[in-house]
């Protein structure tokens, strides 16, 4: 029996069905788009600069005006009256209300507070700054680890299907009675050798795919495969030699700019220390008006008022201002020798990277002229195995010196992206424009 169905029914039920898609590789720069809104140490940055941006405006509040009202209602009274009848004579009730006014006239705690306040807000700023170059580096690392990865694995698996083509071809010409016992042999020991590094990249590539799905909050399950050829031209322009990149690392360095705001606070913390020593003067306004009266008699008011100034001078607070100037004093010491130590670090690191940025780009070139040399080098060796001349250990040296050729032509781009990376968040010039270029590059 046959069931005909009509074509509508057919169309509505197909379009109804579920497309399942395989999600697009994830590239560099989608990563570092949802890292922006999932990575956890980058939002941690962006609340501490929230709080930084109120520093000012908390510092500066200490020189205007302090403004505050109190008031107090209640009763009272006299304990152990000797009159027991006239008892309620000594009780009262009492009601008050007062508006304070103070206004600093000349304080300079206050003011190095202010200074530092403005010190704090500067270091907030400049930390979100290096937070946002550190994010390149954190995205470009985690990517580049799992492509090393994926790198290694796809020219494991490659060389196995290499192996257990040659060996299945060992064991035919065996079975034959052509070919020898060693040369089956030694197929069988370099396919299982090649099986067991298949089985630790996968737990690798495992690994490095959790990694990457936490740090973007996306489920990734594959990245584009790196190309195996050397850029088109030199990554770097011939006027940005070492010198250039030196100055970029002085001017805008993220670390560096971290560093002298920590001077800048140091210092202002310093004065606000210091200015413990001086005496204080402000303006002080109050009105009040107070309701009082008892069981006996009527209610009595008062409103009175009160303007003038209060002047405070500090004579000998048990050496503790003199201490805390001390403190002070070596944390500055030691804010500027940490800058020397940055400066140092930063000229090695910027030095290390354009070394690498340079050099990497000229042994790429070498590495791809190794790796056809190397697939010249096997296929003479195939050749030479199916004249007879060659053995299996032959092609399976050339196989390997092919496959090694390969890893070292991406691993070497990969450092050499990395390095350029690097010397880029190092001087803080690394933007999203330039994270395009190195996807082009990949």
């Amino acid at each position: 029996m046959t069931v005909r169905l009509p074509i509508t029914l057919l169309l509505s039920l197909f379009a109804a069905a579920p497309v399942y898609a395989e999600e697009p590789p994830l590239s560099l720069l989608g990563l570092y788009d949802a890292s922006r809104l999932n990575d956890a140490t980058y939002q941690v940055a962006g609340h501490d600069y929230d709080a930084s941006r109120q520093e000012r405006a908390i510092g500066r509040s200490a020189l205007l005006p302090q403004v505050g009202i109190n008031g107090r209602y209640g009763h009272g009274g006299q304990f152990g009256s000797a009159s027991r009848t006239n008892r309620q004579d000594d009780q009262y009730a009492s009601d008050s209300v007062a508006l304070t006014v103070t206004q600093p006239l000349y304080d300079k705690g206050r003011w190095a507070a202010y200074e530092q306040a403005k010190a704090r807000g500067r270091l907030g700023e400049v930390q979100h700054e290096n937070a946002d170059q550190a994010l390149f580096d954190r995205v470009v690392q985690a990517y580049f680890d799992l492509a090393q990865v994926e790198n290694d694995l796809a020219l494991t698996t490659q060389q196995k299907a290499s192996i257990e083509g040659l060996a299945k071809q060992s064991q035919r010409l065996f079975d034959a009675g052509e070919g020898t016992v060693t040369d089956l042999a030694e197929a069988q020991a370099r396919l299982d050798s090649v099986r067991a590094q298949e089985i630790q990249l996968q737990a690798q590539h495992r690994s490095a795919l959790r990694r990457l799905a936490g740090r973007s909050g996306l489920n990734v399950t594959q990245i584009p495969a790196m190309q195996e050829q050397a850029p088109a031209a030199a990554l770097l322009a011939p006027e940005q030699d070492l010198d250039y990149w030196m100055n970029k690392a002085d001017q805008t360095a993220g670390v560096l700019g971290v560093s002298r705001a920590s001077i800048d606070l140091a210092e202002a913390n310093l004065r606000q220390q210091k200015a413990q020593h001086y005496p204080t003067l402000a303006l002080s306004g109050r009105v009040a008006r107070i309701d009082q009266s008892d069981v006996n008699e009527l209610s009595q008011r008062q409103s009175t008022y009160y303007v003038g100034v209060v002047l405070d001078i500090p004579l000998y607070q048990g050496g503790g201002v003199t201490a805390s100037s001390e403190k002070a004093r070596a944390a500055l010491e030691s804010a500027r020798s940490s800058l020397d130590a940055q400066q140092q670090q930063l000229s090695e690191d910027v030095e290390v990277n354009y070394l690498g940025v340079v050099a990497g780009f000229e042994k790429i070139k070498a590495l791809v002229t190794a790796v056809r040399s190397s697939e010249t080098a096997l296929t003479s060796a195939q050749k030479g195995y199916g004249a007879g001349v060659r053995s299996t250990v032959d092609i399976l040296d050339a196989q390997q010196r092919l496959f090694s050729a390969k890893r070292d032509l991406l691993d070497t781009k990969l450092a050499m992206l990395q390095s350029y990376v690097n010397l880029h968040t190092r001087t803080g010039q690394m933007t999203r424009r330039e994270l395009e270029k190195v996807q082009g590059l990949f």
